[in-house]
């Protein structure tokens, strides 16, 4: 089959969404999907819209407009999406995100790929309550006419599921469930993961945090559990990529700020950083799924996260890690951490299924099998 893959991304960026529709993009080729590509939708001027939200931030601190969620942009996205449809090949619409198929003309079969829904952002995420209450109507408008008008819906967890029903009336018979894979372009094989988990020593406990936003993502937390295990005895140190924490900081957390995530090195360096640490510590504050949790899942790196959004779907207790509830402390994930660390054949157990976890579940091939299947029952 040929899809029209549309996308405000584009599909040739690595960086764009975190690397997600790129390696999803190559996914659908590596399964034989013809992609007839519309992307980067209206480039211009959705950049001119962002430069428009950056000056009204700095003028109007905790205020901004939606670059791409309103009406007008809709539009423009459904009519550039029809006409490419309708001169290209493809037999399907498809596109990462709800907004460049909300107003798509409904005889023409689309569906697209989420990780929430409008109303489970505003919920998961304060900071949005800087949208004023015309551009909050506009995204409920557009969310309910995506799910009204596609074939097909697809959401990376239940709890973005429950959202298009419970707020939007989405109807369930055309909702899945699928979760992202690892946004890396190289992945260690099962042997060279697990003889990577029987070199991590468990004298020590090295905690990885990954994320550019320290406080939404946990990060003091994550510093406080290092501190416990330290105070207990278990020489623990908290490595910190993607952002720096405020000043200072205590001996036993070491900052990476940056890694070019879009360079074959910076790929490895993460990968061996994952491969040498014992768990990946992100008890995010608000998150819709998590891709380094499946990224950490096919290094055999247990996760430690909190249940917050769609994060059951990327983690499961006893899988791939350990979720946690909302309120636990982190004396909590200490105790965790320090009973895993006592047994051995426990923690290599866990690591293996974490492995497991990312070989039949977290994974793009997987995912992408399954859409590819569903999509071509539509045309």
């Amino acid at each position: 089959m040929e899809l029209c893959f549309a996308s405000t991304y584009d599909p040739l960026d690595v960086r764009a969404w975190s690397g997600t529709v790129h390696f999803m993009a190559k996914a659908f080729r590596d399964q034989g999907v013809g992609l007839d590509v519309v992307a980067p939708l209206l480039r211009n001027r959705l950049l001119f819209r962002k430069a428009l939200n950056r000056m009204r931030s700095m003028a109007m601190p905790g205020t901004f407009l939606p670059a791409e969620r309103t009406l007008s942009m809709a539009r423009r996205f459904a009519e550039q999406i029809g006409d490419r449809f309708r001169r290209g090949n493809g037999t399907v619409v498809f596109s990462p995100g709800s907004i460049p198929v909300a107003l798509l003309d409904p005889s023409i079969p689309h569906a697209f790929f989420a990780d929430a829904t409008f109303a489970g952002l505003l919920d998961e995420y304060p900071e949005l309550e800087g949208y004023d209450e015309a551009a909050i109507a506009e995204g409920h408008e557009l969310e309910e006419q995506a799910l009204k008008g596609s074939s097909r819906v697809f959401y990376t967890s239940q709890w973005a599921a429950r959202s298009a029903v419970e707020r939007y009336g989405a109807d369930p018979s055309r909702i899945r469930v699928l979760p992202f894979g690892p946004n890396l372009g190289r992945l260690p094989d099962r042997d060279e993961v697990m003889r990577a988990v029987e070199r991590r020593g468990m004298d020590r406990c090295e905690l990885l945090f990954v994320g550019v936003t320290w406080e939404r993502k946990g990060g003091p937390f994550a510093a406080e559990v290092a501190g416990l295990l330290n105070d207990r005895g278990i020489p623990t140190r908290l490595t910190v990529v993607g952002c720096t924490p405020p000043a200072p900081w205590s001996e036993h957390v070491q900052v990476v700020p940056f890694i070019a995530k879009d360079t074959v090195e910076g790929q490895q360096r993460l990968i061996r950083m994952m491969l040498d640490a014992h768990f990946l510590i992100m008890p995010s504050r608000a998150e819709c799924f998590g891709i380094v949790y499946a990224e950490a899942s096919a290094m055999g790196l247990p996760s430690l996260a909190r249940d917050t959004g769609g994060v059951a779907e990327a983690v499961h207790d006893g899988a791939n890690g350990r979720l946690f509830s909302a309120e636990a402390t982190p004396v909590q994930y200490a105790d965790a951490v320090e009973e895993l660390l006592r047994d051995r054949e426990a923690y290599r157990a866990l690591a293996e299924r974490s492995r497991l976890e990312h070989e039949t579940r977290l994974n793009w091939p997987a995912t992408v099998r399954a859409m590819r299947e569903e999509l071509m029952a539509l045309h």
